[in-house]
């Protein structure tokens, strides 16, 4: 039987222009690092993965208990509206390589910006995956009541910046079925919760 993320990979190629995403598959590092590299290779590259932390940049940390998972990345001219307008998307979504409609699926957006700046980008961070998500379940790649992980990533800021990004947890839950985080560090518990 087809497990649910070939389902959704697949109808993310057929809904999205293949050239504008980047697939990454079966990432059983124990721990997996995300950077954005546009910085230091003057927009040669973007988001990476690796399985060690970069020397270069600071990246989102996933530590990850020995699941195979995978992720889309969307370029730029990804998401287009009907007008052929380039529509806000946050940088991409991690899963389950073989997922289920019960697994978590995570969204993730990386503002790779100074710390003075966290309070002026936080806001488009979150319109972004609000805007991935409300696309996701449009376009029927994932169920429209289905809750999904979505986080936030300032790497360069050190200390916790949760409280400063995040200011009504419960309601993006209620109004958007979106558990939403705001830390360089997440932990997959298991193949339903992620913390």
């Amino acid at each position: 039987m087809r497990s649910i993320i070939t389902k959704m990979k697949n109808r993310i190629i057929k809904i999205l222009d293949g050239r504008y995403l980047i697939q990454k598959e079966n990432l059983f590092y124990p721990h997996i690092y995300v950077a954005d590299l546009s910085n230091i290779t003057k927009n040669q590259q973007g988001i990476n993965i690796f399985d060690t932390q970069p020397f270069e940049v600071e990246a989102l940390h996933i530590e990850n208990p020995n699941l195979d998972i995978s992720a889309t990345f969307f370029l730029p001219q990804c998401f287009l509206d009907e007008n052929g307008k380039e529509i806000e998307s946050c940088e991409g979504v991690f899963y389950l390589t073989d997922s289920t409609d019960k697994t978590w699926v995570l969204f993730i957006e990386l503002k790779d910006c100074k710390v003075k700046n966290i309070s002026r980008h936080s806001q488009k961070a979150i319109e972004q995956i609000k805007s991935t998500v409300q696309f996701f379940r449009d376009k029927k790649i994932i169920r429209k009541n289905k809750i999904v992980y979505a986080n936030i990533a300032f790497p360069r800021r050190k200390s916790d910046y949760y409280s400063q990004v995040i200011k009504q947890p419960k309601a993006y839950v209620d109004e958007f079925k979106i558990i939403l985080k705001g830390t360089n560090y997440l932990k997959i518990k298991n193949s339903r919760t992620i913390i």
